[in-house]
């Protein structure tokens, strides 16, 4: 991956992490999945590039902003992601309980 490229995919992944974040915000969560999608997709290439080329002084310079302002974005996203992640946690848990009390019913011969 050349410099020009290279610096070109973590500019992409800083405007991905930027329209999660406004996902996020809307609780736009189907939105929010396939954006991360891609961003993962794009921060695997960069991964596989790492230390392939570092580029000059302002690069390096312009990466640490740019990682600065990707992790921003995530800590945000977590904060907003969080709560939901529990409610879909209670959910499920609930579901659980549920199903698990309607098999041990169901296995009484209890017909009501």
């Amino acid at each position: 991956m050349t410099t020009g490229h290279t610096l070109s995919t973590y500019e992409s992944v800083s405007d991905l992490t930027g329209a999660m974040l406004v996902a996020a915000r809307a609780a736009d969560w189907d939105k929010l999945v396939a954006l991360e999608k891609h961003c993962a997709g794009l921060i695997k290439q960069l991964r596989a590039a790492a230390g392939a080329d570092t580029g000059d002084a302002a690069t390096r310079v312009r990466k640490a902003q740019i990682i600065r302002k990707v992790l921003a974005d995530d800590a945000e996203i977590r904060k907003l992601t969080t709560p939901r992640l529990a409610q879909l946690r209670g959910m499920l848990a609930s579901a659980a309980r549920s199903n698990k009390l309607a098999r041990a019913y169901r296995g009484t011969g209890t017909t009501g």
